[in-house]
């Protein structure tokens, strides 16, 4: 139940607050302006130090890094003709030794939307308009504009764990087949909507255990 208090007052504010808070009301704290930027934000630099210590097997935290605006430099720069090196998408890159991967990856970072979520609404739901469909679309655009290979959304809902969405063509190439189980993996077809391409989910930890820095460097991932 949401009560809203309407007194000028100021001691008589606080006397019906003691009052409510009596009788077993909670208040809820407002949330502040930004704070949601903010959460995004740190949860883009957590990836980048996690992506960096799986890039170089717990050695290092700073190969990858949050791009400068996310990406935005990259898209603003490329609308006048210019190119800005490893800065397209959420994730960019501190050290050379990270390139394949990110030659490999078109990274978004997604954090929050707990309530635009909903992946049984793709089938069911009335309304054709999905959030999913929307980064996805986003994603290809800036993957084709920065030549990269794949894209790769990380997500992660409030109080959920952080998983992966991927071209499927990539998870069913010889060396991911090999690896996982069909209980691991969700498959959602995206077929017409995006360039004939199927898109599937995956736990975020499956994925990169499954996913070998060596086989991208090598170049063999359909081996």
């Amino acid at each position: 139940m949401e009560i809203k208090i309407n007194v000028k007052n100021k001691k008589e504010k606080e006397k019906l607050k003691e009052l409510l808070i009596k009788n077993n009301f909670k208040f809820k704290k407002p949330k502040k302006p930004g704070s949601g930027q903010k959460k995004g934000k740190r949860f883009e630099k957590e990836i980048a130090k996690e992506l960096s210590l799986w890039w170089t097997n717990n050695k290092r935290n700073d190969i990858f890094y949050l791009t400068s605006g996310s990406g935005s430099r990259f898209t603003i720069r490329k609308k006048s003709g210019q190119d800005t090196a490893n800065s397209s998408g959420d994730i960019g890159l501190l050290d050379p030794i990270g390139q394949p991967f990110l030659n490999l990856f078109q990274i978004e970072v997604k954090r929050g939307y707990t309530d635009d979520l909903d992946l049984l609404s793709i089938i069911d739901g009335k309304d054709q308009k999905y959030l999913i469909f929307d980064w996805i679309e986003k994603a290809i655009h800036e993957q084709q504009e920065a030549k990269k290979k794949e894209i790769l959304l990380i997500i992660k809902r409030d109080r959920k764990e952080k998983i992966v969405c991927v071209n499927t063509k990539f998870l069913e190439s010889n060396y991911f087949f090999k690896c996982y189980s069909d209980k691991e993996i969700i498959m959602i077809p995206f077929i017409k909507k995006f360039n004939n391409k199927e898109f599937s989910i995956i736990d975020y930890n499956v994925f990169f255990k499954l996913l070998s820095p060596k086989a991208i460097i090598k170049g063999n991932l359909n081996e």
